[in-house]
């Protein structure tokens, strides 16, 4: 009986063409009960085969195919300690592969089985490696004779493999490509010698038979080593920081101290509730061996001010007591066991959030007291995407950049693989595009690529800590940026029992923090009080809620998107328990729910789908948090906790999504049995598919509803110092500009950088917001340094006295000038004067003093005033763009903030962009949600499929435009559906034409 020994999947990067689930469905074809993965120099997609193993019924191996420079070997594992050293000798290879597979051998080779195919590679293996764990390999290309030979020469026995990197020899030619792209050629300039051939397809084993038919033994011999390799792969235990019982026991201790410590400064009165709570958590958290982690995150967080701890780690009041995270759960009725339950295998990490610009800190905090050889971070796998895969493919056909962007700038929001050419024929956005045969030839080969592994790169912050040596639990490597990571993704991480601590940086943080800093600064206008990050109390407050309310929430953390902003306009309720539910409800396949949320919140009467289902009564009868699958499953088909967790997991979980049918059958099936009926079923399924690969639980929507709330409190209260850290913090769903703009909508001044006046970041106080030199383009980092040094002894009070004190190129003199940062300093001088006396200074050979005075008095006009900003900081600040073009055009062009004086009519708009999202109707039509403003207002506007087939492209290239739409009010809020959109910079332009505003028309 053949089994296949060797097989490289997508995993092996940029080389292997089968998917896992392709995998499973070649060996089952086959009648194949194990499988050997041997993925180039990794266990990238381990876990994950794994998985698919158990799925299919397949027994799975472990192993891999090292090839370096100097020789090829196949490692299998034969039990656990071989494993762990397989791990090592991976990351061995990372560390350096310039050296021999021998000489890394040596050290670890125990609980191996090795196979090779070179004399002298099986010369040097031989030495320390006995001839019942090394064997000669037979693979295609190569002469029987020759390995019979070499086998009797060597007294081994011969293995026969696949080799295999595609599915069937049809498939060859999307290996070509994969290689081409791999090495950054074209197919005609690609080195075939250098690639495998034709012959390294799966094949069953009569073909192999037929391939070898003078190797019987050796292909038989692949049933005998499998049935010796390691395939009882458990990965239940969690691998703990710290896994001594003293170190345990002295955790346990410590921990329920420093719990009640925090008690009593979080609720000064610990009442039994209180009490009760913290013990029942204390109780599982000891069972389970977990109180170290709690330390070892706990003191991580106080290496700085502001977090926010997120995750269902969030429903803890052990973390809440700890400040690791930031909302009572006592309160917001959180349920513990969302994040530890006494059945549940494995154990959830905790996500901590940092400011962004603290995290680099607070990771090599962690490396420097736990170790390298302890610590490593998670890695991001970067696949090819539909997007990326039909870029790729084209260069290596020879398409230009601008034949390359016809297609892709159309395709950002589509996430299928499939059939990509009759897609692009019947969709409307490529009604344009010239379908030659190579570009259906690229499309074809996208196709078959779609899903292969490029390289890993550094996660944002997934930390693993192990208690002795992370080299015998995963491989892991040098990330480019010097970090060292380990090859797996965070969701292959958790699945292998591995705890992982997620340290991310969060912007928001950072402008809470900032905002905090400038308000304390200045805090004699403040009433001279002093505000805490861990005391403000946003809930409840007024001014914070009439915010909320209208849905004035750009630059407020987690509700600033336009649906969200929308969805709080809408439904009027902005207490913390309904803006929890908005920022769950709002994702990608829960469309129609929030529709029908918002009608329950009018009034509409409404029943709960089953009286089983009484959870649903916290959110208007519909599912919203994950927990809300688990509760359903469990309650209508009998599943217990372990088996409603992995179906919560592979619905959120796009890597898992084969697996959704099959959960589905099993809950059809449960529910049926227990008797309900089919309809409520299937109505209730619904729901669920609804979290399809991006969903939340309540306790992370509540923790970050939490900061949502500090950041609107903020705003509300103080918006200047708070937009003016927005923007410094260059964060956010929107662009400064934006930012720059809401602030003007609140009355706040925007004042353009000054020499004496500005800091690096933009800064705000009371009603002023003054730029900061951030925002000058081509200024560099060391320039602003130099100035902000020499300002520390004394304000400059000159053009000459700063020309003299700082020294500068004149490149970036002429920067600070065109921002307008000497206008302060020069209160009479134009700016071509300034410009001429600065000029003067540098250009003088080597002189170093102004012209003096200048007869350039002239100031600039509007125009030349608007591009010179424009120049300087990439937009606008003097005027507002629509402004400037507002006199050329007829008086029936409205004005944004008069759009609710006519709700369902037609009218002219004209807007500059701001954000854009597709999306697709129930017929999957692709339609679009684009956000626009004008110097008035920002609104909303929809491109439902009919007008988004003829103008949507047009969103791609231009900013400014001019629209006509009806005005359709919603729950109270007004958007427009958009009948026509056009180019505003063309319009005006044929108005030039044509002399005359009246003579030509839009329709």
């Amino acid at each position: 009986m053949f089994i296949h020994l060797n097989i490289h999947s997508v995993y092996s990067s940029m080389c292997g063409l089968l998917s896992l689930s392709d995998l499973m469905d070649k060996a089952k074809s086959c009648s194949m009960d194990t499988l050997g993965l041997t993925d180039v120099n990794g266990l990238w997609g381990f876990i994950r085969f794994v998985q698919h193993c158990r799925q299919s019924d397949i027994k799975p191996i472990a192993g891999v195919n090292l090839i370096t420079d100097h020789d090829e070997v196949i490692l299998l594992v034969e039990n656990q300690n071989g494993y762990e050293n397989l791990c090592r000798i991976i990351s061995t290879i990372h560390d350096n592969s310039d050296q021999k597979i021998s000489d890394v051998l040596e050290g670890y080779s125990s609980g191996l089985f090795v196979i090779a195919f070179d004399k002298k590679t099986l010369q040097l293996l031989h030495r320390f490696i006995p001839d019942t764990h090394l064997f000669v390999e037979l693979r295609p290309g190569f002469s029987e004779l020759q390995i019979q030979q070499l086998a009797r020469d060597l007294k081994l026995e011969i293995v026969v493999t696949g080799d295999v990197y595609f599915a069937s020899e049809r498939d060859y030619r999307s290996y070509i490509v994969l290689r081409a792209i791999d090495n950054s050629v074209t197919l005609d300039q690609l080195d075939l010698s250098k690639q495998k051939t034709k012959q390294h397809w799966f094949r069953n084993e009569r073909e192999m038979v037929h391939l070898f038919p003078n190797s019987l033994d050796a292909i038989n011999n692949t049933r005998y080593l499998a049935d010796r390799c390691k395939t009882d792969w458990s990965f239940i235990n969690t691998i703990f920081p710290g896994l001594s019982l003293k170190e345990t026991y002295h955790a346990n201790r410590e921990l329920k101290d420093k719990v009640y410590i925090g008690a009593k400064k979080r609720y000064n009165d610990i009442n039994s509730n209180v009490r009760n709570r913290i013990n029942y958590e204390l109780q599982l958290i000891t069972q389970k061996g977990f109180a170290p982690y709690f330390l070892i995150v706990q003191d991580i967080i106080t290496k700085t001010q502001a977090t926010i701890g997120r995750g269902s780690a969030a429903a803890s009041i052990v973390s809440y007591c700890l400040f690791i995270t930031q909302v009572d759960p006592l309160r917001y009725n959180l349920q513990f066991e969302r994040f530890i339950h006494s059945e549940r295998e494995n154990m959830p990490d905790i996500d901590v959030d940092f400011p962004w610009d603290e995290r680099d800190s607070i990771l090599e905090y962690v490396f420097k007291k736990y170790g390298n050889e302890r610590t490593a971070m998670v890695s991001n796998q970067v696949i090819l995407k539909t997007r990326s895969a039909i870029r790729e493919v084209a260069k290596v056909y020879g398409l230009s950049n601008e034949e390359i962007k016809s297609i892709t700038n159309r395709i950002g929001w589509y996430h299928s693989s499939k059939d990509l050419e009759h897609w692009i024929r019947t969709d409307s956005r490529f009604a344009n595009l010239d379908l030659n045969d190579t570009i259906i030839r690229i499309l074809k080969e996208s196709e078959k690529i779609i899903g292969a592994f490029r390289y890993s790169s550094v996660h944002p912050g997934g930390v693993l800590i192990v208690p002795d040596e992370i080299r015998k639990y995963v491989p892991v490597l040098t990330a480019p940026k010097g970090v060292q990571i380990v090859e797996w993704e965070k969701d292959q991480v958790e699945d292998s029992g591995l705890l992982k601590i997620d340290l991310l940086g969060n912007r928001s943080l950072a402008v809470v923090r900032d905002t905090i800093s400038s308000i304390n600064i200045h805090r004699e206008e403040f009433d001279n009080k002093y505000l805490d990050y861990h005391q403000i109390q946003p809930i409840g407050d007024k001014k914070t809620e009439d915010l909320l309310k209208i849905g004035k929430t750009m630059g407020v953390f987690y509700i600033e998107s336009p649906a969200t902003r929308q969805l709080l306009a809408k439904s009027g309720i902005v207490d913390f328990e309904h803006v929890v539910i908005y920022s769950s409800i709002i994702r990608p396949a829960a469309n129609k729910y929030t529709n029908l949320m918002l009608s329950r919140i009018h009034g509409e009467k409404w029943n709960l789908i089953h009286p089983d289902l009484e959870f649903l009564k916290e959110s208007y009868g519909i599912m919203v948090y994950e927990e809300h699958v688990s509760m359903a499953v469990m309650t209508m088909a009998g599943l217990g906790y372990a088996e409603a967790e992995q179906l919560r997991k592979t619905m959120s979980r796009n890597s898992m999504q084969h697996f959704i049918i099959s959960w589905k059958q099993k809950f059809i099936g449960g529910a049926q049995k227990r008797g309900y009926p089919l309809k409520i079923i299937n109505t209730v399924w619904e729901m669920i598919e609804s979290f399809v690969g991006y969903s939340f639980c309540k306790p992370h929507s509540a923790s970050y509803a939490m900061l949502s709330f500090t950041c609107a409190y903020l705003k509300a209260h103080f918006p200047a110092e708070f937009l003016s850290s927005v923007i410094s913090n260059q964060g956010g769903f929107y662009s400064s500009y934006a930012y720059m703009n809401e602030a003007r909508r609140l009355k706040i001044k925007i004042l353009t950088p000054d020499i004496n006046d500005s800091n690096y970041h933009w800064h705000g106080q009371s009603d002023k917001i003054r730029m900061g030199f951030m925002s000058i383009r081509n200024l560099k980092y060391k320039t602003i340094s130099l100035i902000l040094s020499k300002r520390k002894n004394g304000y400059f009070d000159s053009l000459d006295d700063f020309l003299f004190r700082v020294d500068l190129d004149f490149s970036d003199a002429m920067a600070l000038t065109n921002a307008g940062c000497f206008r302060s300093i020069t209160l009479n001088m134009s700016h071509q004067e300034i410009a001429y006396n600065v000029a003067g200074f540098y250009l003088q050979n080597g002189s170093r003093k102004t012209f003096g005075p200048s007869l350039l008095k002239r100031h600039l006009t509007l125009d030349e005033k608007y591009q010179l900003e424009l120049d300087t900081f990439g937009f606008p600040i003097t005027i507002h763009p629509t402004a400037r073009y507002r006199p050329m055009l007829s008086k029936r062009i409205c004005y944004a903030k008069d759009i609710p004086k006519y709700q369902g009519q037609s009218i002219y708009l004209i807007g500059i962009y701001i954000t854009r999202k597709e999306s697709t109707t129930r017929m999957s039509e692709p339609m679009e949600f684009l956000t626009l403003e004008d110097e008035t207002d920002i609104y909303e506007c929809v491109l439902f499929p009919t007008v988004f087939k003829d103008f949507g492209d047009l969103v791609h290239w231009e900013r400014l435009f001019i629209i006509r739409g009806k005005v359709e009010e919603s729950f109270g809020v007004c958007s427009i559906n958009v009948e026509k959109i056009g180019s505003l910079q063309q319009w005006i332009n044929r108005i030039k034409q044509h002399k005359s505003v009246s003579t030509y028309h839009f329709d």
